[in-house]
């Protein structure tokens, strides 16, 4: 086993200020990820934050910010010894972590794939390329943040990680096909539409009609058989700290997407989020587990 050596503490107060943008944009995932070590905890709110930026530009169609932020990120991965200080940039401190790390930089550039896809509103014509879509924008960073939990990222359970991933960024789908087709945004595959006899407008209808509830409890079903791949994962990170906010963070949104099948979909303009007393309860569940 690798010993990774502690980030230190002034390179720490600096990536301090990406804890804020972590706990307004994602109470849950702050919730799981807040009660790692420092170095751990705050690496994984810079590279949030980092890709928050990004994600926003791209929904935005931003394209001067989106490329400034690109831009900044190969100067730095080209750069040796990046010195973090005050003046550093979001992706000089990305940089930083990937190197500290050992995480692979084609990650980023698997992640950056597509968000411009985003960027430039490219339709998703297949199941394929949807999982294709989720594996770059969310199991990308799943396995960034495996790497950061956890020295053994290698081919045995890459896939499971890349595939739990791909669940995430379902969920979030599901859970926002609505707003997103309010939007101008459309993640849901034209061969699934078709499939299921689903004029693309409908998605702008806040009370989906069966075919569209079947069809959403189908991609629901496909979550749910990749969230299964979650112990893989957790069995592979001996540190308890780690095991329990990784498996924390990936019960809250199977949460989310249990909630959304169980009442079938029946509003989409309803968001529907785990309460701070289900997350409570989650947690109790979690740790159980994991003290035993």
């Amino acid at each position: 086993m690798v010993t990774i050596q502690k980030i230190p503490n002034r390179v720490l107060e600096i990536f301090s200020s990406s804890q804020a943008a972590i706990k307004q944009n994602s109470s849950s995932f702050y919730f799981a990820f807040s009660k790692l070590d420092k170095d751990q905890a705050y690496s994984i709110f810079v590279i949030y934050d980092y890709l928050r930026q990004i994600d926003d530009a791209a929904d935005n169609h931003d394209r001067i910010t989106f490329n400034k932020l690109i831009f900044w990120w190969e100067t730095a991965c080209n750069t040796n010894n990046i010195v973090i200080n005050k003046t550093s940039n979001i992706a000089d401190k990305v940089a930083y972590i990937f190197n500290h790390f050992s995480i692979d930089p084609k990650l980023m550039t698997d992640m950056i794939q597509g968000q411009l896809r985003d960027l430039n509103n490219i339709e998703i014509n297949t199941l394929s390329e949807l999982e294709n879509y989720c594996y770059q924008v969310a199991g990308t960073v799943g396995c960034m943040i495996f790497c950061i939990l956890s020295t053994e990222l290698n081919e045995d359970n890459r896939e499971a990680v890349v595939n739990v991933g791909i669940a995430l960024q379902l969920t979030n789908i599901l859970r926002d096909v609505h707003e997103d087709a309010m939007a101008d945004r459309y993640f849901i595959p034209k061969q699934l539409l078709l499939k299921y006899n689903i004029p693309k407008k409908v998605l702008l209808e806040s009370k989906p009609d069966i075919q569209t509830q079947s069809l959403l409890q189908y991609l629901g079903r496909l979550a749910l058989s990749k969230y299964a791949e979650t112990d893989v994962i957790t069995n592979q990170i001996l540190d308890r700290k780690g095991k329990l906010a990784l498996e924390l963070s990936i019960n809250v949104y199977k949460k989310i997407l249990t909630k959304l099948m169980k009442n079938n979909f029946v509003d989409l303009s309803k968001r529907v989020y785990v309460t701070p007393q289900e997350k409570s309860l989650l947690l109790l569940k979690t740790f159980s587990k994991h003290i035993k």
